[in-house]
């Protein structure tokens, strides 16, 4: 079998937040084509995790690397286009249309001309049953709307990773459903994907891989079928018995 593609490799990675210590060393490695969902309890340091790895976080110590290159100050914009990101509370521009929204990046960032980049949006945006709302300002989109528009803003700078930290968990139920099956398409079309959430049955329909965090630590990881059925850690064992 061909060498696996290392995307993401983290070494020694702490955060700190004054005297609290959120991140106590996490060594963690990520391979094209893998879907990796982390799971864990709430202030265990999912989403500081994922925020340390676009440097959305600036890490205490220890190291994080895109294809071999160490992601630092000098190339951190070229980085972040690489590595995409999808936020809990969508992160829209209010004041900007969905259209401006979409396009604002890679026009800016010079991936796409103006025209190119609202072609593309379009296209996008017919695809997932928004094209009506392209003019619209976010205020006046549902939660599940906002959430795909952001979604679709990630796609548009055609990253090679996409982070997604907790991204049903500010929805309503009704809205959750259309937001999994669009991350569903996006990780059947082969996306390369890091997905902090509480939704045990996505978890388990959609990871390659399964990684527990607490305390700021990876205390488990497994292929999911593994995972829930025989958890090899009390802790483990001891969260899934609350969850499930």
């Amino acid at each position: 079998m061909p060498e696996r593609k290392n995307v993401i490799s983290v070494r020694g990675l702490k955060k700190a937040f004054g005297e609290n210590k959120v991140l106590t060393g996490i060594d963690f490695d990520l391979y094209e084509g893998e879907k990796v969902v982390i799971l864990g309890p709430s202030g265990s340091g999912k989403s500081t995790f994922l925020r340390c790895i676009n440097r959305l976080e600036e890490p205490t110590a220890g190291k994080v690397s895109f294809e071999d290159t160490l992601i630092d100050d000098k190339n951190i914009q070229e980085m972040r286009a690489k590595i995409g990101m999808v936020f809990q509370h969508f992160n829209l521009i209010n004041n900007l249309t969905v259209m401006e929204n979409l396009t604002l990046a890679p026009v800016k960032l010079k991936k796409f001309s103006l025209d190119e980049a609202e072609a593309k949006a379009k296209k996008l945006l017919k695809h997932i049953g928004l094209i009506e709302k392209a003019d619209a300002f976010p205020a006046s989109l549902s939660g599940g709307q906002k959430q795909r528009v952001a979604i679709v803003r990630a796609l548009m700078m055609e990253p090679s990773v996409l982070l997604f930290d907790e991204p049903t968990s500010a929805l309503d139920p009704e809205s959750i459903g259309d937001v999994l099956d669009l991350i569903h398409e996006v990780v059947d079309n082969g996306m390369t994907t890091i997905i902090v959430t509480h939704e045990m049955n996505f978890a388990k329909e959609i990871a390659s891989r399964i990684v527990f965090i607490d305390k700021g630590r990876i205390i488990e990881e497994g292929a999911p079928d593994k995972f829930f059925s025989h958890p090899k850690t009390p802790r483990v064992k001891e969260f899934l018995e609350k969850v499930l």
